[in-house]
């Protein structure tokens, strides 16, 4: 998958993260954002959308007191992601 931002907010009041994932495309495409807490139900949008918008995107969440994180330390925050996310995906593509 290619993650273009994953982070996570966790301030003593809340425990969520929030992904984008580029589906398709190069400078303009289709992107999949997957936000919740942690251990709840995600909710998913495909949008369609530059890498320019959906960078400004991200870096919002960045203001909202989400914090950038790797790849590899988004399975220590949430184990659970990549099975959530995989339900999540295929109900957001049969939606599309």
């Amino acid at each position: 998958m290619n993650y273009k931002y994953i982070g996570w907010c966790s301030d003593g009041e809340h425990d969520k993260v929030w992904v984008c994932i580029q589906l398709s495309g190069d400078r303009h495409g289709k992107f999949l954002t997957v936000w919740g807490r942690r251990g709840k139900k995600l909710q998913s949008k495909i949008v369609e959308s530059t890498t320019y918008e959906m960078g400004k995107l991200a870096r919002s969440k960045d203001a909202k007191g989400y914090v950038e994180i790797p790849k590899d330390k988004l399975h220590e925050v949430y184990p659970e992601f990549q099975q959530d996310l995989e339900k999540t995906t295929a109900w957001a593509l049969l939606k599309s």
